[in-house]
């Protein structure tokens, strides 16, 4: 990146309060060239990211820093006038904090902590970051966490909460799926630019912003009526918004109602139709159950009346 100063800031790598400017080159993002520029100041990329695309309208299309404009001159901001209220918010995270909650359960669920202690989940149950949490044969529970956010984990799963938390300029959500299946309904982190929601698995990395998916990994037998699919690859489907699933071979956008498979962390994505029961249980048919109900109704007399003949 080539930068270009009002006045000579001298050999220091450090910005200083001095104005500078810099040309946009292809294959660039703001988040790159804050990361460049400005990598002392971490805590304060966020606000400095805004502040670029408040002061270089210019660059950005619809004020919108992930979509910025190669070959446009941009100014780099005074960093001495951007506020943070990092410090002020840092020591609240040094604390046990809770950040989501067990609202249904069914079967055995349990966690193991950051300090490697087991306690038993009930609904009411509060989790942690750290918490790794294992749901039994036929366990189930739904979680509602601290942004509002629903992650039903279903039978023989296991799911760690790596990061959670919400600070302005700062959300972030890690979750690593080990195995199993789950879906999830996003909350509030994921739904601004400068938000990070990732979801982790051993076979690929999902990327959110404001939806609703399912995810199935490693998981040979089905839960609850679900579909045996006998594979210990991963399953994906988006039911609403749009996901960016990578892995060491590529990245693929998955839209709306769009399912894909992986059947290893070598190998390919593959576009699938979502079979019924895939990721979710198959409703009992209950017409057929009603049909042998009256069934039986009729065949009551005639048993009757073979026992009198008899």
């Amino acid at each position: 990146m080539c930068l270009f100063g009002s006045t000579y800031a001298g050999a220091s790598d450090k910005f200083n309060a001095q104005k500078r400017y810099l040309y946009i080159q292809p294959g660039q993002s703001v988040f790159s060239i804050v990361k460049v520029i400005y990598p002392d100041e971490k805590p304060r990329w966020s606000k400095i990211i805004k502040k670029i695309v408040k002061i270089n309208p210019h660059a950005f299309s619809h004020s919108d820093p992930l979509k910025i404009k190669v070959g446009e001159r941009i100014e780099l901001p005074n960093i001495s006038l951007i506020k943070t209220t990092q410090k002020k918010h840092a020591h609240l995270f040094k604390q046990k904090q809770t950040v989501g909650q067990v609202i249904k359960k069914r079967g055995k669920a349990f966690v193991i902590s950051k300090k490697n202690k087991q306690r038993k989940l009930d609904i009411g149950s509060e989790i942690y970051v750290g918490d790794r949490i294992f749901t039994g044969v036929t366990g189930y529970i739904r979680l509602n966490m601290i942004d509002q956010a629903k992650i039903d984990l279903r039978c023989n799963s296991e799911m760690l909460i790596e990061e959670y938390r919400l600070l302005r300029g700062g959300n972030r959500s890690v979750i690593y799926l080990i195995k199993g299946s789950v879906k999830k309904i996003t909350g509030t982190i994921g739904k601004m630019a400068d938000d990070l929601y990732e979801m982790h698995t051993p076979l690929a990395t999902v990327g959110v912003r404001g939806t609703e998916y399912a995810i199935r990994v490693l998981q040979q037998h089905g839960c609850d009526g679900s579909l045996d699919v006998n594979s210990k690859g991963l399953f994906v489907k988006v039911n609403r918004g749009e996901i960016d699933v990578k892995n060491k071979k590529e990245s693929r956008v998955l839209k709306q109602n769009e399912a894909m498979y992986l059947a290893d962390k070598n190998g390919r994505l593959k576009k699938i139709e979502a079979r019924e029961g895939l990721f979710d249980r198959v409703e009992e048919d209950k017409t057929y159950f009603f049909g042998s109900l009256f069934w039986l109704l009729g065949l009551f007399p005639v048993i009757c009346v073979l026992r009198k003949s008899a």
